[in-house]
């Protein structure tokens, strides 16, 4: 049975940073390559943002810099460390799974940041324009206008009915700014608001950590979906003083009304997530690599690092060929984690396989309800392309299912490179 969470009753202060509506425009947005958003070194800027539901007519972003990440000098008038930054969103409405060309509202804000005044982030909330009972697609530029870098970000603003995730607002008790993750360690505690109607109880709904990996792209069976039935529930009176915790590992989902669609999907995948750190982590993701008999082998071993280490030096021949493999793979796993967590890791999901197998894709053009990866080939060869779908689910917004109608994925190609000890690359090919 999972122990109850951590309750102490607590006033909130919310500290938000400040912003204006500066400009409004109506321009449709140009299709371009999106591949820079899975590529970690393509930008200087990581920004987080989240977005919370305020009003019928409202809804609110609130963004997170990172001071480490933006250049600062001193050339104004005052002779301070000053950055320039530009914020730039526009939100389309998704009809029928479509994105609108008409722009539903748009702005640009521009900050002038001194370094000595916001230490280590920076937190901004912006209003944004979004209706109920309507689905939305928000896209965010940011511009670093010193450094001359940009970082382009994509949110869903799901209004579709007053219980979905967005409608919670989590905020982090350390800092007492929203939470910008929906990804916790045990001890990390936090409030939550609902303000859209009166409450009084919230039910949580939980599940162990136990779904499944995805299938590799050499079957035309999709990848299985859990039955999502929860290991425990439990009901708590409301209050935005309460805190909580996540004590043990899985996912948390937290209703209003547990008889009703749409909630809170809250998340605890260990103490180190989403780095690889532990003998376990490093085994979970070999099982792109390897059959069913040496994963059970791997799994039960009882020296689990020498496991490890065995695999790698009998794929690469060479202690040092082994680091360089054991270095980017892990990375790309650690990286999978970042961009694809959905309701599991995101290593286990089917973009993250694709990412850690076989790298970044070379270009990427998306929607509201796909993205398409596109991996070059040497010249004259057809590229290779993998086209995922959208799956809306109260759990997550960022849960895709890779479409399996394509011929040739060069999957064993790809897994045999890396047990040869080569880094699997496309464009080699």
């Amino acid at each position: 049975m999972v122990k109850h969470f951590i309750k102490i009753l607590i006033c909130l202060i919310l500290v938000t940073g400040s912003c204006a509506r500066l400009t409004q425009k109506s321009t449709i947005a140009v299709n371009r390559n999106m591949a820079t958003i899975y590529n970690p070194s393509s930008t200087p800027l990581h920004p987080e943002m989240v977005i919370y539901h305020e009003r019928i007519d409202m809804s609110r972003l609130y963004v997170k810099l990172y001071t480490i990440e933006l250049l600062f000098n001193q050339a104004n008038r005052e002779g301070v460390y000053l950055a320039s930054v530009d914020l730039h969103y526009e939100l389309r409405e998704i009809i029928n799974g479509n994105e609108s060309g008409a722009v539903a509202d748009s702005a640009t804000m521009h900050y002038s940041l001194n370094r000595n005044a916001i230490k280590d982030i920076f937190i901004t909330s912006i209003p944004i324009l979004a209706q109920q009972n309507k689905i939305y697609s928000l896209k965010v530029n940011i511009t670093d206008l010193l450094r001359k870098k940009s970082s382009i970000s994509f949110l869903d603003v799901d209004k579709s009915f007053i219980n979905t995730s967005q409608n919670f607002k989590v905020i982090t008790a350390a800092t007492g700014y929203p939470s910008f993750d929906r990804v916790f360690k045990s001890n990390d505690i936090f409030n939550i608001t609902y303000a859209r109607e009166k409450i009084d109880t919230l039910y949580v709904k939980y599940y162990q950590s136990r779904f499944p990996l995805p299938r590799p792209p050499v079957t035309n069976l999709s990848s299985p979906r859990p039955d999502f039935i929860p290991d425990s529930i439990y009901a708590y009176p409301y209050s935005d003083t309460i805190k909580y915790l996540l004590p043990r590992p899985g996912m948390y989902y937290i209703q209003v009304d547990p008889r009703q669609a749409g909630g809170l999907a809250l998340f605890n995948f260990g103490e180190h997530y989403p780095r690889v750190t532990t003998m376990d982590d490093m085994i979970g993701p070999l099982a792109y690599l390897t059959s069913t008999v040496e994963f059970n082998d791997l799994i039960n071993s009882t020296n689990k690092k020498l496991a490890v280490d065995n695999f790698w030096l009998q794929a690469s021949g060479n202690v040092q060929t082994a680091r360089e493999l054991i270095r980017i793979y892990y990375n790309r796993v650690f990286y999978a984690n970042y961009y694809f967590t959905s309701y599991k890791e995101g290593w286990k999901t089917d973009r993250g396989m694709m990412f850690i197998v076989y790298g970044p894709p070379n270009s990427l053009s998306k929607t509201a309800d796909m993205e398409i990866w596109t991996y070059y080939r040497k010249r004259g060869k057809e590229p290779l392309r993998f086209a995922f779908s959208k799956v809306r689910t109260p759990y997550s917004d960022n849960d895709y299912q890779l479409e399996r109608n394509f011929v040739n994925s060069m999957w064993i190609q790809a897994v045999q490179d890396w047990r040869r000890g080569k880094i699997f690359y496309v464009d080699n090919i």
